[in-house]
């Protein structure tokens, strides 16, 4: 028994050095990364002498170039796992879009940019898009994202995001706002036309509200568009949760003044 002790520590003491000299190449491989786009920034920029004879708009090009800097550790935070969920993936591209705008990535040439999108995606990724998926190598970067997002709606019916959306109540003690914060996510992978989402979204709260105050306010206006129901909602959970308090302090100050 102390034999398979010492081998089973020994096996986990070999396990956690692979464990850090993973993470320690993957560091180096960010960094190193970093070092290469910079460089490259750097060898688009003119030289002082052309600068000075150049336009403004060519200077203020220059200068932007200069600009663009490309943060160590910044990338991985950013990776895009294969398992990623549609919805996962459009969080995903917010942050990612967020990302370029830090790192001033839109300056870059569409090979540049398309470069750094293919240093966050893992390899089976890289396969879809090459091979499934058949995006040129050529193609820019939003029409890349754009079809990363059509594969993985294709992945997914829009039928199940709908049923989710048409069944989604508010839950017991959940607030109004996270239960409408709930109800615009579904929404937004349901394919609703622009036209009809806001009613879309009105008859949600309204049919899947556990607020009976707030309800029968609503059916009161013939016209309910989208915010006056949001507003309803807001005020009568305002209305629910300051009540007692108000009743509290007036009970104490009752009891002082009879005292």
């Amino acid at each position: 028994m102390e034999k398979q002790l010492e081998q089973l520590t020994a096996l986990m003491m070999q396990q956690a050095e692979m464990v850090k000299q993973a993470q320690e190449n993957s560091q180096r491989r960010e960094e190193r990364l970093s070092q290469i786009l910079e460089h490259v920034v750097s060898q688009q920029e003119p030289s002082n002498h052309n600068t000075t004879t150049t336009s403004g708009a060519a200077a203020t090009s220059s200068v932007a170039s200069r600009q663009t800097k490309f943060p160590f550790g910044a990338a991985p935070a950013l990776h895009l796992s294969f398992l990623s969920s549609l919805r996962k993936f459009d969080a995903w591209r917010h942050k990612f879009k967020g990302y370029m705008t830090l790192t001033k990535i839109s300056s870059l040439s569409p090979a540049e940019q398309r470069a750094e999108l293919v240093s966050v995606l893992n390899d089976e990724w890289t396969r879809i898009l090459r091979y499934r998926i058949g995006v040129a190598d050529d193609t820019e970067l939003e029409p890349v994202l754009d079809a990363i997002k059509a594969y993985l709606r294709g992945e997914r019916n829009v039928i199940v995001d709908r049923r989710d959306s048409y069944s989604r109540v508010q839950e017991p003690g959940e607030t109004f706002d996270d239960f409408l914060c709930a109800v615009k996510e579904i929404a937004n992978f349901c394919d609703f036309c622009e036209s009809c989402i806001d009613n879309r979204l009105r008859d949600r709260i309204v049919v899947g509200t556990r607020d009976e105050e707030a309800l029968k306010r609503m059916l009161e206006e013939k016209d309910l568009k989208l915010q006056s129901a949001i507003n309803i909602f807001r005020a009568s959970e305002d209305a629910n949760v300051s009540s007692p308090v108000i009743r509290v302090s007036a009970s104490h100050t009752l009891a002082k003044v009879s005292r």
